[in-house]
């Protein structure tokens, strides 16, 4: 007979037949083959083979052949010692499932794989010496003991067990390490290890305080990252406070390192600090943020280079150094350079800057207490509204209760500009200092970029300022500050002030307005400042404005915080030495609100003549 007749023939029909029913038969005699006590037994051993804890199943064991033999347990209690010394559940789990070896079963030794755990509910902590509580005898530890002794480079002498799948449905973990308890909830997913020495990857998700969050794992080599060898290692942990992700190489020995490819975003820094359970109100005016580095960790610090950074639309590139040790705080050093940068934000996310709100609530500055920082800064541009420093030079410092920022160098309006603003928790000079350069810079680009009114001096001088504050920075206005204030011009000019107009004016013996002698300018070939501050009172101790043939002085006080002028002035020949004056001098009081005073001839308020 040909090939195809016999394909075409009955006995082929037959012959599928008499298979198809020596497989039904088999399906139908094996339920009645199998011990199932023996099974029973089975899953029971193997899972206290696993965990090296005893296993008690509250209800008889339930079994099923299609389409693969399987076997339930219900009401499953794992019983070990707890963290705290005592014996007591480990976990208990509503169902365990896992598929045997029907052939095994038969002949009394079952085989089992691919488990499934409905609404496992896990006890895991540490005790007072450390000793984590899911440490016993079993055949898994036994395993990473023989690894963690085995030669370097030798495969360890222990038998290839077969685990397969282990699906997990509505999982619950607790975690005790120290006070407080942690709890996951909803933990759904599969940890893929289908043999101690094959790859083992997991897949799992869950809710991680309030939000639900997704892991997922990669190892090569599970029993030598588990012994605290080295592996290499792909993991990522997903949530919408955050994404973070790892490729690289991992110890998780007493000496524990990691060194590979990190990335971390978030959409908000307080979002993330709150679903970790620190809130720094400080922070809160920071967005989305995100870093690349490759880092490589040693003991209780990290080391991240080649750091990419972004903050906001901020993008900066560094190196950073963490550490944390266990007898102090975390500290983070580095330095960053920033192509372009809101140096406004930057600083506010550390604390409002003194104005930004007269009205802001107290913040807690308790995380100045909670960290160390010593950054060093650099931007090609740097932004702080309405104003932009070119080739930023700065440092951040958080230490003991203080945090500072300070601007070594920086190009502005065509000068240097260095400054630095001091944060202090309590006590510090009062709560905050503000210190400020400013050297050979365009006074006149100021007064027009702000906008101010009034007989404003426009030209490139040079100021600076020192003042302080008993109240804590974020809450301080204007003000609220104490120090001084100096200036120093070399030629420029005194806007809208007429001088001939105000002598015109002053001669008449009458009250008038600045605003009356606004339509002209003085120029002057210097012009020197000195002001004490002191909580809204600024005391103008020296106010000199030098024409070419004329000199402008003031002094007096002059309450800012409510507008308000009281100055002493004189207009009078430029002095020279060995020339006397041809002039009378001038002498006027200086009175009303800015920026439109009233200017009061002395004459007037002494009932004189003027003289002419």
């Amino acid at each position: 007979m040909t090939l195809s007749r016999f394909l075409r023939s009955k006995l082929l029909v037959r012959g599928i037949l008499a298979v198809l029913l020596a497989v039904a038969a088999g399906r139908i005699a094996f339920p009645f083959l199998v011990q199932t006590a023996t099974v029973e037994r089975g899953i029971e051993q193997a899972l206290e083979n696993w965990t090296g804890a005893a296993v008690h199943a509250g209800r008889k064991a339930e079994f099923s052949f299609w389409p693969y033999p399987r076997v339930t347990l219900g009401n499953v209690r794992i019983v070990g010692t707890k963290a705290d010394g005592t014996r007591g559940e480990l976990a208990t789990v509503e169902k365990v499932s896992a598929t045997f070896d029907l052939l095994g079963a038969v002949r009394g030794q079952p085989g089992f794989s691919d488990f499934e755990l409905v609404r496992p509910v896990v006890h895991a902590g540490w005790n007072a010496d450390g000793v984590f509580n899911w440490r016993h005898s079993g055949w898994l530890i036994q395993a990473i003991d023989a690894t963690a002794k085995a030669p370097d480079g030798q495969p360890a002498d222990i038998k290839d067990e077969r685990i397969g799948t282990i699906s997990i449905r509505d999982g619950v973990l607790d975690i005790v390490r120290g006070e407080k308890p942690y709890r996951i909830t909803d933990i759904n997913g599969s940890i893929d290890w289908p043999a101690l020495r094959r790859q083992l990857a997991l897949s799992l998700s869950g809710v991680v305080n309030g939000e639900m969050t997704h892991w997922s794992f990669t190892t090569g080599h599970p029993l030598a990252l588990l012994a605290g060898r080295d592996a290499v290692v792909q993991t990522s942990l997903s949530a919408d406070p955050a994404k973070f992700g790892f490729d690289g190489t991992a110890n998780l020995s007493g000496n524990a390192y990691i060194s590979g490819a990190m990335q971390l975003s978030t959409p908000s820094l307080s979002r993330l600090l709150a679903w970790q359970g620190k809130d720094i109100p400080a922070v809160g005016t920071i967005g989305q943020v995100s870093a690349e580095a490759n880092v490589t960790s040693s003991g209780a610090s990290a080391r991240l280079e080649n750091v990419r950074l972004v903050l906001d639309n901020a993008e900066a590139t560094g190196v950073l150094d963490i550490a944390m040790p266990s007898d102090g705080l975390p500290k983070v050093d580095g330095t960053l350079a920033f192509d372009k940068m809101d140096l406004r934000a930057f600083l506010t996310a550390f604390s409002p800057l003194p104005g930004t709100d007269p009205n802001a609530p107290g913040i807690d500055t308790a995380f100045i207490r909670q960290f160390a920082m010593d950054l060093r800064l650099s931007a090609k541009s740097a932004d702080f509204a309405p104003f932009s420093l070119q080739d930023l030079a700065a440092g951040m410092r958080v230490e003991n209760g203080r945090a500072s920022f300070d601007v070594g160098d920086s190009a502005f309006l065509g000068g240097r500009m260095t400054g630095r603003i001091v944060l202090a928790e309590s006590g510090f000079r009062g709560g905050g200092q503000l210190q400020m350069s400013l050297g050979n810079v365009d006074i006149g680009a100021i007064v027009s970029t702000l906008a101010l009114p009034g007989p404003l001096p426009t030209g490139i001088g040079s100021a600076d300022f020192e003042l302080s504050t008993d109240l804590p920075l974020w809450a301080t206005t204007v003000s609220d500050m104490s120090g001084r204030f100096r200036l120093r011009m070399g030629p420029g000019t005194l806007t809208h002030f007429n001088r001939p107009a105000f002598e015109q004016r002053a001669a008449q013996n009458t009250f008038f307005s600045t605003s009356d002698v606004a339509d002209g300018a003085f120029d002057f070939v210097r012009a020197d400042m000195d002001a004490k501050l002191n909580r809204g009172l600024a005391e103008l101790t020296k106010a000199e404005i030098e024409g070419t043939d004329r000199l402008l002085t003031l002094s007096g006080m002059i309450p800012y915080r409510t507008g308000s002028l009281a100055l002493a002035g004189s207009l009078a020949d430029r002095p020279q030495e060995g020339v006397a004056p041809t002039n009378p001098a001038i002498s006027f009081f200086v009175g009303g609100s800015w920026p439109e005073p009233v200017i009061s001839p002395i004459a007037v308020l002494t009932g004189q003549e003027p003289r002419r």
